[in-house]
């Protein structure tokens, strides 16, 4: 989501702290004026909001669960008509939401960000809310000295912070939130193969925001559950190799332009293993109805199938090459060990 022509108007900090030894929250202290940054200090605030949007494998636009009163969305709305003074306090309640969002003493403490100004051209207004962590680092003093400092913020290598952004779309104010505006999040731990890896508490928690549910995701999901299961089972080795295949199968080789979980098991399980599949997908919350089969975001893993033995060894090939022409047998050993019969219908091409 790439910000163009943005500019920053107030900007306010408060400050977040750990929960206590026992688990209450403990009473933000908050900010008793704005931020006044201006020349070198504002550009660089708006490169660090600028870069962090310029990531699109770690920001992602959500749907607004959460729009009520009291609501993130609901209580930035308010502050756009509000007073200098009225934005001091009224912004307050960020960090009021964010204390009790972080449920747990091991989410750190931080600094909350409140800010607003306009975005794109035409120009549509938006309101930010970071939470920036503070970490250590060195301030160089005169005659080549430095001083060590544990509360240092938004430096340019950290990416100790995250962002809920929220941008009009410029029309007229609309009675019924969330018409109208949209959400953004960015999170460092955020990835585009790992989506789920953004902080819970803070969009969710805090924000009011949800992942959307897109097809590319739901065959992630699908693909990971389903060889977490596999991984899982109590089935011999052979077995485990003709399920992988028939994911694999299913997923790239299959023409189909859906994926459904009770598809999959007909297909490839028999009964019993079929029920205690469907069972832990329902436990995964995967949906039991058909899907848009969109892969790009499995399309990596699906180019190579690999079967690893000890001491480094690994059979490597493209999928369909594995399933057509490597058989897998599991034989005692001399030694009474498991030993693995790799049959492969084809002659050696090349060694190196």
């Amino acid at each position: 989501m790439p910000l163009q022509n943005l500019t920053v108007g107030r900007i306010c900090l408060h400050e977040v702290h750990v929960r206590s030894d026992a688990g209450a929250v403990v009473q933000p202290t908050y900010g008793a004026g704005l931020l006044n940054l201006q020349g070198a200090a504002l550009e660089a605030f708006k490169s660090r909001v600028i870069a962090a949007f310029r990531s699109n494998s770690q920001c992602m636009e959500m749907t607004i669960r959460a729009h009520g009163a009291g609501s993130v969305l609901a209580s930035g709305v308010q502050l756009f008509s509000t007073s200098n003074q009225d934005f001091i306090v009224g912004s307050a309640v960020f960090a009021d939401a964010l204390a009790t969002a972080q449920t747990s003493r091991q989410i750190p403490g931080g600094l909350m960000v409140v800010f607003d100004g306009t975005v794109g051209n035409p120009a549509t207004p938006f309101f930010g809310v970071m939470k920036a962590e503070l970490h250590e680092g060195f301030i160089k003093t005169a005659n080549l000295q430095a001083t060590f400092v544990n509360d240092l913020f938004l430096s340019p290598k950290t990416k100790l912070y995250k962002i809920g952004l929220f941008v009009s779309d410029g029309a007229q104010p609309r009675p019924d939130l969330p018409d109208g505006w949209s959400a953004t999040v960015y999170d460092s731990a955020m990835t585009a193969s790992h989506r789920d890896n953004a902080a819970t508490y803070f969009y969710s928690g805090f924000l009011g925001l949800d992942i959307p549910k897109n097809a590319a995701q739901q065959v992630r999901q699908f693909f990971e559950h389903t060889r977490a299961f596999i991984r899982a089972t109590n089935l011999p080795e052979e077995q485990k190799v003709d399920l992988y295949n028939g994911l694999y199968s299913y997923l790239k080789l299959d023409r189909g332009n859906t994926i459904q979980t009770s598809r999959f098991a007909e297909a490839f399980m028999d009964d019993e293993v079929s029920e205690q599949y469907l069972q832990h997908m329902r436990q995964e919350r995967f949906p039991t109805g058909a899907i848009a089969k969109d892969l790009s975001e499995v399309n990596g893993s699906l180019r190579w199938r690999k079967l690893r033995f000890p001491r480094q060894i690994t059979l490597t090939g493209p999928p369909d090459a594995v399933r057509d022409l490597v058989s897998v047998e599991v034989s005692n050993g001399e030694d009474g060990n498991p030993w693995t019969r790799i049959t492969i219908r084809g002659r050696i091409e090349g060694q190196e």
